[in-house]
């Protein structure tokens, strides 16, 4: 009698030891909203790679201010979403490793800086998303003060600091990234946007990076949406970087400096390229630079003297007001070709040729190299007798 109770205490051990067992492999994401003054709905989403899906949403109260998630036996790394709703909504990202316990303690008063624990995965997501956040607060402000400049100078100084920021965001990025090769989180850190419209990483030579990881995550889970999708992705951003690398054959192949196409006046776009084969003044400037404007009366004389014998200027305006600027062309009158891309966060093209003052230009032989840069007055004419 002894031994069939102690054999049916041990089959009652091992059934629940395997349904113990069985339970601890639920992952789950709990914890605590801290300050919360009224009705906060709060979700948990699970985040594929292509499609959010949403699992739970519970309601807190100051009374009722934890909560618990389960979200199932995970077979792999998995991306989910906490969504705060209060006024407006606020999200968490977490990565839940197969067993994980996330728990996290929210501060409403001070979302941002929640801790996590008992998910590793997760505190790097948060790393990520607080570096990100610091450079898009960053960007935001450069903007606010690009569209506040006044001068072409200030525009240009300011646009070279927001590209800057960019690029230290894309240094720590790629760090991370082969830092955490093996981690899911490294998806995370391709995908991340510095504005509505602008990936961190949206280069050509991009694409090695996320080769790497998609190779890694094929390596360790092939069936994870993860990995079909970024192997999609790739496949497309390898199409439009071949299709682009083939127009900038064709249009460089016989082009030794960098080529501009804006529109004039009339809104008809016209490449600096097309003047091949001519003597070109490259020429920069402004309405508002009255330095720019002494400039023009100089070079209506050399227009009018030397343009018969093939000399053409190409005026690009980093004027933002069309207004200003047909104005300035209409009371010159500037005969030659004028073109400006009117973008209040600064020219483009400017950058391009590392302009950051004005005046400034670029004479351009027939063959179509710089053969002189920021050439005035009796040395323009005297260089454009020796070309022409």
């Amino acid at each position: 009698m002894i031994k069939k109770s102690l054999i049916f205490t041990a089959t009652v051990f091992v059934i629940c030891f395997l349904a113990s067992s069985c339970s601890t492999n639920q992952s789950t994401i709990s914890g605590t909203i801290q300050n919360i003054d009224s009705l906060v709905n709060l979700t948990v989403l699970h985040q594929g790679f292509s499609k959010t899906e949403e699992i739970k949403t519970v309601k807190l109260t100051p009374k009722k201010s934890t909560f618990k998630f389960k979200v199932g036996e995970l077979t792999e790394p998995t991306f989910f979403q906490l969504r705060v709703s209060t006024k407006g909504s606020s999200y968490i990202v977490l990565l839940l490793n197969p067993s994980d316990k996330a728990e996290l303690t929210i501060d409403l008063n001070d979302f941002t800086n929640y801790t996590v624990t008992g998910s590793p995965e997760s505190i790097k997501t948060k790393h990520l998303t607080n570096r990100l956040a610091k450079t898009v607060n960053s960007l935001d402000s450069l903007t606010s003060l690009i569209n506040r400049s006044s001068t072409v100078s200030e525009k240009l100084m300011l646009s070279q600091q927001y590209e800057s920021i960019i690029d230290k965001q894309r240094a720590f990025s790629t760090q991370f990234i082969w830092d955490s090769l093996m981690s899911r989180a490294s998806v995370m850190a391709l995908y991340q946007k510095v504005g509505a419209d602008r990936f961190v990483f949206d280069r050509a030579e991009d694409i090695q990076l996320f080769k790497a990881v998609a190779t890694s995550l094929i390596a360790r889970f092939p069936e994870s949406d993860y990995a079909k999708g970024m192997l999609r992705d790739i496949k497309n951003q390898e199409k439009i970087v071949f299709s682009h690398r083939l127009q900038e054959l064709v249009k460089n192949a016989e082009a030794s400096l960098p080529d501009i196409a804006l529109p004039n006046p009339k809104g008809d776009t016209i490449r600096l390229s097309s003047l091949k084969g001519k003597v070109i003044l490259l020429d920069f400037w402004a309405s508002f630079n009255q330095d720019n404007l002494l400039e023009n009366r100089e070079l209506l004389q050399l227009y009018s003297k030397y343009n018969r014998q093939g000399f053409e200027i190409y005026q690009v305006s980093v004027d933002y007001e069309r207004e200003a600027w047909l104005a300035a062309i209409e009371s010159g009158p500037l005969p030659w070709i004028n073109v400006s891309e009117l973008d209040t966060r600064g020219s483009l093209a400017a950058r391009l040729f590392n302009v950051t003052n004005l005046p400034a230009n670029y004479l351009i032989s027939r063959n179509h190299d710089i053969v002189a840069k920021n050439i005035y007055g009796k040395d323009l004419e005297k260089k454009l007798k020796e070309l022409l």
